[in-house]
């Protein structure tokens, strides 16, 4: 390109002067993309390289192409730059400057760039705008990168929050903590720095783990040492409770040998609040459950060992074993299914007396939860009453007849077991072991059991207090 010669505006200043009169082989030899705009916004100078990267070339002092030499001019957002808008215009029209301001340009063969300028109004003497110029270059690799980079960023982000995880950097020059968003959130704090000195420490660690705090911070700043940290501990929330977390990070050493010497620690921490809960419920469930395997072992030894004591016959004595085993379970089964949080009263009552002439026996009352050790002292002591009627009292007869009926009134309730149509009762001369369980059965279902062994039929009567009962329908059977 020949060099554009044409009369400067008398006010014109050197500076714009010399750009116009530089020889063109310097101008096309700069690797950079570089124009000038009268103060109308005409183009009156242009380089090689901006034609390349434009992708044309530009009619000098066109007045229907002004200010800029790109075939379409847009934001990186996508939104088109008129002519009259973009940094040249508003540098010749108002004397604004542009340092690494970036557009996305559009050649005629659909090639897309983007382009970072800097753009600098030219002033007169007086300080009046007469031009403007423009360099440029194309950056679409480094801006390509920086989007990947902001991306990556934005999914470690993403995955730092998820996982309930943030980074930070321990300098032991000024004994200064510095956390992430993430961690700030995790550690309480409202703002990045935290100044690591007895005071702050002791009021934001939990004084029970400092102790290992420190002295997992002292092995892993040993010159020796690996420089690896972990460990975990709580920290005070600004509501004032503790939230469990797990840190871990490598230490940064400089110098080698006797002079290698911790710098900083860098790394991350992850709320492990969660799962110290589930940790300490499921030692809590583990410690019931082991409580309750002992107390069921301990009542089957009972039994066992009670019904082989009162035994004449091993063949006998097998069968009630079983019988009282099965009933035990049947309470066991019920209370599975409830996740060991209770038991409806009318299913114990109809799985108890489910092996038994049921065409005999009425239940009738509401259906209502109790506790675990009411369901199952209940259930054995229904078994025990069911198995006397049929071995000596109504349901040993056609014609005898069982009322199971219960109510609660004023959070007791009241159980009866009542026979009739059996043979004559009379008092028993020595209590078996179904008698002392009925008996002892008072304790476990937080109440009282009496035994009334009336000539016309067997009374039973269990009284037990509950803190909370929940009540159903009427249900009769």
């Amino acid at each position: 390109m020949s060099l554009l010669n044409f009369s400067l505006p008398a006010q014109a200043p050197a500076l714009f002067a010399s750009f116009l009169s530089l020889d063109q082989t310097i101008l096309d030899a700069l690797p950079i993309g570089v124009y000038a705009c009268d103060i109308e916004g005409r183009i009156v100078r242009v380089n090689e390289r901006a034609i390349q990267l434009w992708g044309r070339a530009p009619k000098l002092l066109d007045p229907e192409q002004k200010f800029c030499g790109s075939f379409w001019l847009e934001t990186l957002q996508g939104d088109f730059i008129p002519p009259h808008e973009t940094p040249m215009a508003r540098a010749v029209l108002a004397g604004e400057s542009f340092e690494g301001a970036e557009a996305v340009v559009r050649n005629p063969d659909g090639r897309r760039w983007v382009a970072r300028v800097n753009v600098a109004p030219m002033r007169d003497a007086g300080g009046q705008v007469v031009g403007g110029i423009n360099c440029f270059l194309d950056v679409t690799h480094e801006h390509d990168m920086r989007l990947a980079l902001e991306r990556q960023q934005r999914t470690f982000d993403l995955a730092m929050v998820a996982s309930k995880m943030g980074t930070w950097r321990y300098s032991m020059a000024d004994n200064v903590c510095v956390y992430d968003e993430n961690a700030q959130r995790l550690y309480g704090l409202t703002e990045a720095r935290f100044l690591h000195d007895t005071a702050g420490v002791e009021a934001k660690f939990h004084p029970d783990d400092m102790d290992l705090m420190w002295a997992r911070v002292a092995r892993a700043i040993d010159p020796e040492s690996d420089g690896r940290y972990e460990v975990e501990y709580r920290v005070k929330q600004t509501d004032g409770s503790w939230r469990w977390l797990s840190a871990w990070g490598l230490v940064e050493f400089e110098g080698r040998g006797a002079e290698r010497q911790p710098v900083a620690i860098a790394g991350a921490s992850r709320d492990l609040t969660e799962l110290k809960q589930s940790e300490e419920l499921q030692r809590l469930l583990t410690n019931e459950l082991n409580h309750r395997v002992k107390n069921s072992l301990a009542t089957v030894q009972s039994i066992v060992n009670q019904t082989l004591r009162d035994a004449t016959n091993v063949q006998a004595a097998r069968r009630t074993i079983d019988a009282r085993i099965v009933a035990l379970a049947g309470a066991h089964d019920l209370l599975t299914a409830r996740s060991w949080k209770g038991a409806d009263i009318a299913d114990l009552a109809a799985g108890a007396v489910a092996p038994f002439a049921t065409d005999q026996i009425l239940t009738e009352g509401p259906s209502l939860d109790v506790s675990p050790g009411q369901a199952l002292a209940l259930s054995l002591a229904l078994h025990e009453l069911a198995t006397n009627a049929v071995k000596y009292g109504a349901l040993s007869r056609p014609s005898g007849r069982v009322e199971l009926r219960w109510r609660v009134q004023e959070e007791m309730l009241n159980l009866s077991w009542r026979e009739s149509g059996g043979p004559q009762v009379s008092p028993p001369t020595r209590r078996g072991f179904g008698s002392r369980l009925i008996e002892h059965a008072s304790r476990d279902v937080n109440g009282k059991i009496r035994l009334d062994f009336a000539p016309e039929g067997l009374v039973c009567s269990i009284t037990a207090a509950f803190e909370a009962i929940e009540t159903r329908p009427q249900t009769a059977v």
